[in-house]
């Protein structure tokens, strides 16, 4: 045991006598073998070079001895000041006895941390001729025998200004062994290679694929010649064969072949553009997959080489891991020519026979597209779909709790450019059905339930006909037969007009619910916000029957009417429905052109709707002075108004200006504050109900505030002569006149003056109820008072006549008003 250890020390003691005796013999040739490198280097090289530091590393690729230079910088051969190489470091790796006797024989290279930027100018004078006459294996020259290249973070990018092309290459990891002969260089290469960009004149390809290659290559310098020799490239789990040749000496000539092998959905999907491919990246299939292309052609500025591939599948199965759906016995004959890679006008896509077994149902389809720049596209399509299943197999983020079937058989043959117009629209032909069966799903973030959609859609070119369409969306119910002009192109492009002539009719409408699916103002507000718009695209005829309908507090029942659509504006006729115990026939036109001010003006025709169910559906609008408790009787009126709204619908007061014809009959006052104070004057303790005989009376309504000229009101209690304003912010200025008829509970003294005797016995207590709905008074007028509310009153009527007279004559200046200066309806 001893003796091994002795043996084991001097192995170890001769071992390090070994490697310092090396070390101590790199460390005198040191500076001899630097000054012989950059020597030799600099005799091959015809361009500045810039290295912060020179040393010599034994460690770097023992046994080998390594030049290694740090952070180079090569200047290209075009004038001014450009890189062609920059690299964080360079490692030549030599032969320790060959470096010793002066012969720089180079076997090994790493370049770390490198850019390479490669360029033809307009005059195809390249920027990478920077060697003179080579000296390699003479002996005392800088030479080359690469067993062992290795590139690490490496870019290459490649430009082309002749032909107008750009190539730019990331490799994370390259090995490759050259084998030099009279200039004709064999090239072993393996590892990954991204394409960042590849642009061929306007068309890319390619970009963001990341390959793992395996490669023999010849490069031939005389000829100007890369020759590929059968090699493997590795995109995602698809593989393809791939040998040619690309010459550049007098031309620009390509002459390449791919093919895949062992291939499956992927290898198509992976020649898309990644961000189209990412969506179906998940997708796997099982079945025979075949594809093979070729590039072929000379690359000049103004040509390029023709493309063309072939591929398909036959009994295949294509699914998604994590759903259940499948696609099976899918078959697929597809081919792509372009005869100019470079120019999409010549390209055409065929895909025939697309055929296949979704969840049981047969489908079959035919594609065909022309001429890229303008595509010209014909489309068959014909089967049955079960929609959950479609789902499942490509869902959409929008729509979950899909479930039904979709029938279709239709046919589509025109340029897409045509549709986008609505000149040329008609010139695409669009023929054919869809049917929808029991079709369900709840769509967005709110999952709007959307269900029992049932009809029949038929294609006449560019419109689509609906029957007997049916559907529930929330709590609502539609049945629609009618037209949509423009539809293709409206549902294909954003920006687009639809013109609609429909019948509709509904069981129920929830217009709540419906205006916020609508009119949503969108994330992060709250679920009764909305903002009421009308599209510029749409331009509508619409004639409904509808059963009942809600908005808010509003019900009505038995509505039937008319509704046209265009240029911002809803207009109708006629629209008839029963509502709060009564009729209402209304007329107008709804403005929302301006975005932020919705115009109404609107006659209507009341005919005996209750008066406390008005107050209760308009939530005693906005004030509490006299509410939907203190009210009843039946209302039969004329109304023309006009006003604005803000876009959740909310009315600025001072807008409002309003003419009201109205009857009130078998009406009654309950527990109104202001009558019940009467009873300090009239000794009636009846106060509390009051009923009253038919009313009438012509109210005015403008600069928010309610003019209500003088009237006679008969009630149970008493006779009233009633007249005055009630502002829209809550000032009032009622003026009352009532018979005396006795004098208990006045005072005489103060009341005197308030007392008109008209001669007949039958006295006359003239009083005001003034101040705010919160804090008001009533008080004795006075005779002087009462002369100057006499005159007052004669000055109101002749205002009033005028105000008649010229009312709609003129329309007010629409004021300038706050965000928050409107009468709210709902709270």
């Amino acid at each position: 045991m001893a003796r091994i250890r002795k043996i084991f020390f001097y192995f170890l003691l001769a071992a390090g006598v070994f490697f310092a005796t090396l070390t101590g013999i790199v460390f005198l040739f040191k500076d001899r073998i630097i000054n012989q490198f950059i020597r030799e280097a600099n005799k091959n090289l015809s361009t500045k070079v810039k290295i912060e530091k020179t040393d010599i590393s034994w460690f770097e690729r023992f046994p080998n001895l390594s030049i290694v230079l740090t952070n180079v910088y090569v200047e290209d051969s075009h004038e001014g000041i450009y890189p062609l190489l920059t690299a964080e470091k360079v490692s030549f790796q030599l032969k320790v006895a060959e470096a010793l006797r002066g012969n720089l024989l180079i076997h090994g290279l790493h370049i770390s941390g490198s850019e390479t930027k490669l360029k033809i100018n307009a005059e195809g004078i390249n920027n990478y001729t920077i060697t003179t006459a080579s000296q390699a294996g003479n002996g005392e020259g800088v030479g080359f025998a690469l067993e062992n290249v290795r590139l690490t973070d490496a870019r290459v990018r490649y430009t082309d200004m002749r032909s107008n092309e750009e190539y730019w290459f990331h490799s994370e990891k390259l090995r490759a062994t050259i084998d030099a002969r009279q200039d004709i260089y064999d090239i072993e290469a393996e590892g990954t290679v991204t394409t960042e960009k590849i642009r061929v004149r306007q068309t890319e390809l390619f970009n963001g694929k990341t390959f793992r290659i395996k490669s023999d290559l010849v490069y031939n310098d005389p000829l100007r010649k890369l020759s590929i020799n059968p090699s493997e490239l590795r995109l995602r789990s698809s593989e393809f064969l791939v040998e040619g040749a690309y010459e550049w000496k007098d031309k620009a000539i390509i002459d390449l072949r791919a093919e895949g092998k062992d291939t499956d959905i992927q290898t198509l999907l992976s020649l898309l553009p990644e961000s189209v491919s990412r969506s179906f990246e998940k997708y796997r299939s099982k079945g025979d997959m075949r594809f093979t292309a070729t590039l072929k052609g000379i690359i000049e500025r103004n040509s390029s080489p023709a493309l063309t591939a072939s591929f398909g599948f036959q009994e295949a199965t294509i699914y998604h891991p994590d759903y259940r759906t499948k696609i099976e016995h899918a078959n697929l004959e597809g081919s792509f020519a372009s005869a100019h890679v470079a120019d999409p006008a010549e390209a055409v896509l065929i895909l025939k026979n697309i055929n296949g077994r979704l969840n049981g149902q047969t489908f079959l389809s035919n594609l065909t597209v022309q001429n890229f720049s303008d595509p010209q596209v014909q489309l068959q399509f014909k089967g049955q779909l079960d929609a959950a299943s479609l789902a499942d197999l490509y869902p959409v983020k929008e729509l979950t709790g899909v479930s039904g079937a979709v029938i279709a058989d239709m046919n589509f043959s025109g340029r897409i450019s045509w549709l986008e117009k609505r000149t040329t629209a008609s010139k695409a032909t669009a023929q054919g059905s869809i049917e929808l069966n029991e079709l369900n799903f709840a769509y967005g973030k709110e999952r709007i339930p959307i269900r029992e959609i049932n009809g029949s859609l038929q294609f006449n070119n560019n419109d689509l006909a609906l029957s007997n369409v049916r559907a529930r969306v929330g709590r609502s119910d539609f049945l629609v037969n009618g037209f949509l002009k423009n539809a293709i192109t409206f549902l294909l492009f954003e920006n687009q007009s639809v013109g609609i002539e429909a019948d509709l009719k509904s069981r129920f409408l929830d217009l709540d619910e419906l205006f916020a699916m609508g009119f949503a103002k969108g994330e992060g507000s709250a679920p009764s916000e909305y903002e009421f718009k009308i599209s510029d695209n749409i331009n509508l005829r619409f004639n409904c029957d509808v059963g009942s309908l809600r908005y808010k507090k509003f019900h009505a029942k038995n509505i039937a009417g008319d509704l046209h659509v265009g240029r911002q504006t809803a207009t109708s006729r006629s629209i008839r429905l029963e509502s709060m115990g009564g009729t209402i026939s209304v007329s107008g036109k709804v403005d929302a052109t301006n975005p932020k001010m919705i115009g109404v003006t609107s006659t209507a025709k009341l005919g005996g709707i209750y008066l406390d169910s008005v107050f209760y559906v308009f939530e005693n609008f906005n004030q509490s002075f006299i509410r939907d408790t203190h009210l009843k009787g039946q209302a039969y009126a004329d109304v023309d108004l006009r006003m604005i709204l803000n876009p959740a619908l909310r009315l600025f007061s001072e807008t409002l200006v309003a003419d009201i014809g109205v009857v009130i009959r078998n009406g009654e006052l309950n527990d109104f504050e202001p009558i019940k104070k009467l009873d300090k004057y009239l000794d009636d303790e009846s106060l509390n109900k009051v009923r009253f005989s038919d009313l009438r009376n012509e109210i005015h309504i403008e600069k928010k505030k309610i003019y209500i000229p003088k009237m006679e009101v008969l009630t149970n209690v008493t006779n009233l002569n009633i007249s005055g304003t009630h502002t829209l912010d809550q000032q009032i200025d009622y003026r009352v006149v009532t018979p005396l008829r006795s004098y208990r509970k006045i005072n005489l003294g103060e009341a005197r003056a308030a007392i008109e005797n008209n001669g007949t016995g039958q006295s006359k207590l003239f009083l005001k109820i003034a101040g705010t709905t919160d804090n008001y008074r009533v008080v004795y007028d006075t005779e002087s008072v009462r002369k100057k509310i006499s005159e007052d009153l004669k000055n109101e009527v002749t205002e009033l006549k005028e105000i008649f007279k010229n009312k709609g004559a003129k329309q007010e200046k629409e004021p300038e008003l706050e965000d928050d200066d409107y009468f709210d309806w709902e709270n």
